[in-house]
């Protein structure tokens, strides 16, 4: 790693990048979305987890479309941002979304806590390439058809992913960062491994 590549990374502005997109990663929208529409905390209920799929469990479509929409947005607009205003390298832009990521994961607002990533990481990935984003949402969309379970859905697509950034972007860095992404996810499904179990029985 260059020592260039080190500079910006401990640069004021890069850190304040960072903290901001920490704490845009941080927004609970399932949280909020239920919040405003009178349901109960996503976090009391189901699978216990901040997230589109647990809101869907209330039986509110449009509360789960909101969460689902927020965290995917979350991802996308700051990366958009960062590339097509600020014109900041794919792979700086992919580093730096991570820290969205684990605002998600680990929000500040739930006490670091939080969801699963899959929605967040969709958005980062259709910002930062859409040809990945939308092979990795078809893998995903299929997985969900044929297995009927999102975490089996998840872990699939997302230990493709850094095959899918290989074959589209063929970029050293960014199949590492890629790597990281996937285990992320995947290590916040590990919870629902006994359900996966249950099903391949």
């Amino acid at each position: 790693m260059s020592e260039n590549f080190l500079t910006l990374l401990t640069h004021p502005d890069t850190l304040f990048t960072i903290l901001l997109l920490y704490i845009i990663g941080s927004l609970p929208f399932a949280i909020i979305s239920s919040r405003l529409m009178n349901l109960p905390d996503p976090r009391s209920y189901g699978s216990n987890n901040p997230g589109a799929t647990n809101v869907l469990r209330t039986g509110n479509k449009f509360a789960a479309f909101v969460t689902l929409l927020g965290d995917s947005l979350k991802g996308f607009i700051p990366v958009i941002i960062l590339i097509s205003i600020f014109s900041i390298d794919i792979y700086i832009s992919y580093l730096l979304s991570l820290f969205i990521l684990l605002g998600h994961m680990f929000s500040v607002f739930l006490r670091f806590k939080g969801g699963k990533g899959v929605a967040t990481s969709f958005g980062i990935i259709f910002a930062l390439d859409f040809r990945v984003g939308f092979c990795l949402l078809l893998i995903w969309l299929i997985s969900l058809y044929v297995f009927r379970v999102s975490a089996i859905s998840a872990i699939i697509s997302f230990l493709l992913l850094p095959f899918l950034i290989m074959f589209f972007i063929d970029n050293d860095f960014i199949i590492f960062l890629a790597i990281i992404n996937s285990i992320l996810i995947i290590t916040k499904h590990l919870d629902s491994i006994s359900d996966i179990r249950n099903f391949f029985k």
